[in-house]
Order: C-alpha cells, then structure tokens, then sequence
C-alpha cells in the first residue's frame, strides 16, 4: 500500500527526517515536494531550489519515490495513495481542497507526532 506525505523541505532538517520515517511506516512512500511558491506565500524565499530539495529527499532510505506535482490535490488525484500522511501540527489545518480529495478518493489522514522540530517555527 502506498502513502503520500508531502512538504516544503526547505532547509532539509531532522524534523523532516523523522516525519518522513514515521511516515514511512504506514506504507510505501512517496513524497511531493511543494514548488517554491508554496515557501513563498509563508512570506519567504527558499534557501533551496526545488531540484535540490527533490534530489535530497530521494536520497533517504524510508522514501520510496519523489513527485513534484505543483498542489496537493494534484498529487492526490494522480496516485491515489491509501493515505496521506502529514505532521501533527497539519491537524485541523489543511486546506479544506485536500481534505475534500481525500474523502471523495476515500483517502485517510493520518497525522505523525515528533518531536516538535519545525523550520517555520525556526524561521519566524
């Protein structure tokens, strides 16, 4: 069975790395790489081009594929995943478009918990 878990990755830190493997462990995993608008519209730019940040995470061992579909939704629809896999702090806070793809393509959400690493956090 495959999950989708998907993120900016921008900088690529531990925080990352361990939701990526708890995410790994409810199934094959693929990762969308969010384009560099999506860093953007947090109000700043990328440290990283969007090649460097797929190219980083295909390197991980937990990740099965990389896709760099430019929303969600997008995503979501083209691999119709078993679930999709998103950090704690997504929890009541994904946009109501991708909520509405999972229930229509009866995808689950399931959220992770770590430790509470997060480069928005660090970068505000």
């Amino acid at each position: 069975m495959s999950v989708l878990a998907d993120g900016c990755f921008d900088p690529l830190h531990v925080g990352h790395i361990r939701y990526l493997q708890a995410a790994a462990e409810h199934g094959l995993l693929i990762v969308r790489v969010a384009p560099d608008a999506d860093i953007e519209a947090k109000g700043r730019r990328p440290f990283q081009t969007r090649e460097e940040r797929v190219e980083m995470v295909k390197a991980l061992a937990c990740v099965f594929y990389v896709v760099d579909h430019d929303t969600l939704v997008a995503a979501l629809q083209m691999l119709q995943p078993a679930a999709l896999i998103k950090s704690a702090k997504w929890a009541g806070r994904l946009p109501s478009e991708v909520v509405a793809a999972c229930r229509a393509l009866e995808i689950d959400i399931i959220y992770t918990h770590t430790d509470g690493k997060s480069s928005t956090e660090r970068l505000a």
